[in-house]
């Protein structure tokens, strides 16, 4: 699969002499998929954007149909439009900060490990090795789309705030870092799986730790 390419690749190549990723490859190691979240699948599927906004509508409803009926329409007007100006408001700061994770985020699959470089206002590098990944599962969800998990061996205990938003919801003791909202996900997963057992059948190797570092 060809990697594709990060609307902003062009940012990093000072910082990076790959994008993605902090340092070159050493000998014999491969880039075998690069990309990102889609912000909109995220902000529906991971933030359930939807659901806030039937949320602020029902409200929304209710205060009408509350004041229609009490004759009172005009004196909560004001209380309605401010319900509506927060409802827009939450809705911009959730869509605005899944924009904001994709412009930032590159996920590289190599043929060793996984790579995730996120962070907003801190960009950091989460290096996963294969021989450290017990298992890895998909969880589909629109359009191809859809979020890849990676379980790290039962000794391994990763940073929840670091990883978050790549990690699964609410696993704090355990986290188990994801790629969420990729496209192509079961195309994603084969190639992984496929890393994965490659690297596991392979003769026995001195094993990496996993590390989070700044990028």
């Amino acid at each position: 699969m060809i990697p594709e390419q990060h609307p902003d690749a062009h940012l990093y190549d000072a910082a990076e002499p790959i994008r993605g990723l902090p340092a070159r490859l050493p000998p014999g190691e491969r880039i075998l998929w690069q990309g990102a979240p889609n912000w909109r699948h995220m902000a529906r599927y991971s933030f359930h954007i939807r659901k806030v906004a039937a949320y602020f509508g029902v409200l929304l409803l209710w205060d009408v149909i509350s004041a229609t009926y009490d004759g009172a329409l005009a004196e909560v007007a004001g209380s309605i439009l401010e319900l509506i100006g927060l409802s827009c408001v939450v809705l911009a700061i959730i869509a605005i900060f899944c924009w904001a994770v994709e412009r930032t985020t590159v996920y590289t699959v190599t043929s060793r490990r996984v790579v995730i470089r996120a962070g907003i206002a801190l960009p950091k590098t989460v290096n996963i090795p294969y021989v450290r990944v017990d298992s890895v599962d998909l969880r589909l969800r629109g359009e191809g789309h859809g979020d890849i998990l990676l379980t790290p061996l039962a000794t391994d205990h990763l940073a929840y705030l670091v990883l978050w938003p790549h990690v699964q919801a609410f696993q704090f003791r355990h986290g188990r870092p994801l790629l969420r909202s990729v496209k192509d996900a079961p195309a994603v997963a084969r190639i992984i799986g496929q890393a994965v057992g490659a690297v596991v059948t392979a003769p026995p190797a001195a094993a990496p730790v996993m590390a989070g570092a700044p990028a």
